[in-house]
């Protein structure tokens, strides 16, 4: 007897219901919204800080006979109120140690009497503090009547003319690393913590081996010490992913903005851009050095272009960023695990007949 067959199943499935007026006012605006977001974030926080860079309190050096430090403070302080910082060293050696230690940007040397001071520069802390530091000096040899040398005893190489590769290396990985995070929490929101985890570490890994590699031995802007390289870019997404994620965990999915706001355009603005963070206001100088950005490109700077001197505070600050980041995202992804207001799912997973067929829709 043969066995009954089954008529095959024509039933269409059930048409997907449209989104109704609240969904559809949701979609429209969430893009709108995150893109007033980065307007007003890169625009408020970025213009006070660089539209007009001042000199506020920049570090130097004098090297003289008892009270030199203080008359020559105080000829600083009548020109320029509050635009240096003067310190006193007991020798020429102990300046020019402070000049490559990164802790002053300028040192006289008073080492002659009724002779014009010798001005010692490092041209490796960039343009912006050597300008207004030789300008200085040129006032005071002007006043005296009398014309001086200038040494640079840390130039910037060829290969970084400017001294902006830091800056612009660090920019890279934070827009990189921002990115990563916050489509992760997009496409990967579904997979377990740990993986999403070690998916954070591989990224940071291989962008900072990649950030690394173009910016050393092919472009040869960082001519040195490849795995000192490494480490900091490697660091500082690790930083970034971090922050984002613990964001993520506090606040859900503004945590994402937040993070953002923090790495980002506060970041960039703080770490003074194309100018040196002494010439920043005072609420972007002051946490200039504790942000991850700062940090990182004070520690290539320092690496690179004073020999290592003084490198290991802005490493441990961003080393402290990644561990009390990373550590407050696995408590929060435990205590509340993290749900995406928007959850992205292939289209292969998705039953036959869920998305409408447009070209249907065309032909009618």
């Amino acid at each position: 007897m043969p066995s009954p067959t089954t008529a095959p199943d024509t039933t269409a499935p059930p048409p997907v219901p449209a989104p109704d007026t609240a969904a559809t006012r949701r979609m429209l605006l969430g893009p709108m919204v995150i893109g007033l977001f980065l307007v007003l974030a890169f625009a408020g926080l970025m213009i006070p800080a660089l539209q007009d860079p001042k000199p506020h309190d920049v570090p130097i050096g004098v090297v003289g006979p008892a009270g030199t430090g203080d008359k020559i403070d105080q000829q600083l302080q009548a020109g320029s109120p509050d635009a240096f910082d003067v310190t006193s060293y007991r020798s020429e050696g102990a300046a020019r140690d402070a000049l490559m230690d990164h802790e002053i940007y300028g040192a006289l040397l008073f080492t002659a009497p009724q002779e014009p001071p010798t001005l010692l520069v490092a041209g490796a802390a960039g343009d912006a503090p050597v300008r207004v530091v030789t300008a200085a000096y040129e006032e005071l040899t002007r006043q005296a009547g009398a014309t001086g040398e200038i040494q640079d005893v840390a130039p910037l190489p060829e290969s970084d003319s400017r001294g902006v590769s830091g800056l612009l290396l660090s920019i890279a990985l934070v827009i990189g690393a921002l990115l990563f995070q916050a489509v992760l929490s997009l496409m990967a929101a579904r997979l377990p913590a740990r993986k999403r985890f070690l998916a954070g570490l591989g990224y940071a890994v291989i962008a900072g081996g990649v950030g690394a590699l173009l910016a050393g031995p092919v472009i040869g802007a960082f001519d040195g010490s490849f795995p000192q390289l490494f480490g900091v870019a490697v660091l500082l997404s690790l930083a970034v992913i971090g922050v984002v994620a613990a964001c993520q965990g506090l606040l859900g999915v503004l945590g994402v903005a937040v993070g953002a706001l923090v790495v980002l355009p506060l970041g960039v603005s703080s770490s003074g851009g194309p100018v040196d963070y002494h010439f920043l206001p005072d609420f972007y100088s002051t946490i200039s050095q504790y942000m991850p950005m700062g940090s990182a490109i004070t520690s290539l700077r320092r690496i690179f272009y004073f020999d290592g001197n003084n490198v290991m505070t802005p490493l441990l600050t961003l080393a402290v960023w990644v561990a009390v980041a990373w550590i407050i995202a696995l408590v929060a992804e435990r205590v509340r695990p993290f749900r995406p207001a928007v959850l992205v799912v292939p289209v292969s997973e998705l039953p036959p007949g869920y998305l409408p067929d447009r070209r249907a829709g065309r032909a009618s």
